[in-house]
């Protein structure tokens, strides 16, 4: 059979900072090639064609592309091409995707990828497949030959660990997995690592795409021995709280660690709390900080902005803090209710909502509120998450940021490639339609 993966984008444009979508290059390894022809098609770097002749379209979403991807598939089963949707969109509100695709994905796609395609050649696919518990991804075989020829960014996604065992009211990652994580083999993801900058001229950063790296303390510093030995650059993400082990944030440094995304998340408590953010209840944010900055870490600072605690004030508040501590990069996120979470759950009960479903609303941008904030209007809202952005990726703050004498400087090259990557990005994608 001729089966094309196909990864759809927010708007129009294309992306600076596209990654290999790791989910496809899982169901490569897990399709016999000798058997079936794949193809990929990521609407990131490149279009999308709608006239392919193909058996099987697999189209992986989550909430921001859903819209797009319900197009792409309504062509292709228009051309009784059989269409299945997965990602995190299709594990959360898998009833509104089953309109839109002939089989959907529920959870992770390892356990049901073959069975699906035995039944599919019977002649008696099913509507849903369902794995909500994560399963054993030990030995996981991540297959990037499906990438060959596609130009993705010099940073590579790596996975060592699914899941987390936090439950953030608004994380995605926690309405799926209810708390679960798994890991693998950790030989396993040092020779793919090996494999990488053997094979893959771009790579220059391994990013570990992990929800929270620190999900099992003992594998994390197993992990990072085996790292120190490779002598290579990388970066991850993870909780606040496990700045409470100076020393492992130390080995994260000796073992080629360059940025690590931190879920902030805000700098009011209240608001911590509102989020269910239990990591983030008992720890000062400014010795983290001075904690990174002193092993050289590039910090990138996460914010959730326009919880329930949140003025028109908080904008300027959170720029400032971020600015005083010269983050590599600074995140200022609105808050986003995805359906399937609690928070989305909790603004519906409140009715708070702006939109019976924002993500196929024609007239949302990308940008916009999609509820009442509770302390300031929806234009202060909106006002304020540009402002920060913009203000913090001036060109000119950009450099006086990176005059840190700190982890921003120790790593110039990276500090702006990939601040100017971001800023660009910014633009790009201030209202755009999805």
């Amino acid at each position: 059979m001729k089966i094309a993966f196909l990864r759809p984008n927010i708007g129009g444009k294309r992306s600076n900072d596209a990654i290999e979508p790791l989910a496809f290059s899982v169901l490569t390894g897990l399709t016999d090639r000798s058997r079936h022809e794949l193809m990929l098609f990521d609407e990131r770097i490149e279009d999308i064609p709608m006239n392919l002749d193909v058996d099987i379209v697999v189209i992986s979403t989550f909430t921001l592309t859903a819209k797009r991807a319900y197009a792409i598939a309504k062509n292709y089963r228009k051309k009784g091409i059989y269409t299945v949707i997965g990602g995190y969109h299709a594990s959360l509100i898998p009833e509104e995707v089953s309109e839109y695709a002939d089989t959907v994905f529920v959870g992770s796609g390892e356990k049901k990828k073959k069975k699906f395609l035995e039944d599919f050649e019977k002649g008696v696919p099913e509507k849903v497949y369902k794995c909500l518990k994560l399963p054993d991804i030990n030995d996981v075989v991540y297959d990037r030959s499906i990438f060959e020829g596609k130009r993705y960014s010099f940073i590579v996604p790596v996975q060592f660990g699914r899941g987390c065992m936090h439950q953030c009211e608004f994380c995605t990652i926690g309405a799926v997995h209810k708390g679960d994580y798994r890991h693998r083999n950790i030989n396993n993801v040092v020779e793919e690592i090996k494999e990488i900058f053997k094979t893959n001229r771009r790579a220059k950063i391994i990013y570990f795409v992990d929800d929270n790296i620190f999900c099992n303390k003992k594998k994390s510093i197993e992990l990072f021995n085996e790292l120190k030995k490779l002598n290579i650059k990388w970066a991850c993400q993870g909780s606040i709280d496990i700045a409470q082990d100076e020393e492992l944030i130390k080995l994260m440094s000796e073992a080629g660690c360059v940025e690590m995304l931190l879920g902030f998340e805000n700098i009011n408590i209240q608001n911590i709390k509102r989020m269910n953010k239990k990591a983030n209840y008992a720890f000062d944010y400014e010795k983290i900080v001075r904690i990174f900055r002193k092993n050289r870490i590039l910090v990138h600072a996460s914010y959730v902005i326009g919880y329930d605690y949140d003025t028109k004030d908080c904008f300027q508040d959170i720029l400032d803090f971020s600015n005083r501590h010269k983050f590599f990069l600074a995140g200022f996120n609105p808050a986003l209710p995805i359906p399937g979470t609690p928070f989305y759950d909790r603004l519906a009960e409140e009715g708070r909502l702006l939109y019976d479903k924002w993500w196929l609303d024609d007239d949302f941008v990308y940008g916009k509120a999609t509820f009442k904030p509770h302390n300031m209007t929806i234009e202060e809202f909106e006002k304020g998450i540009l402002e920060c952005k913009v203000k913090y990726n001036t060109h000119s703050n950009i450099w006086r940021r990176l005059f840190d004498r700190g982890a921003n400087f120790r790593h110039f090259l990276i500090f702006l490639v990939v601040n100017y990557i971001n800023r660009k990005e910014i633009y790009n994608k201030k209202d755009v339609k999805l």
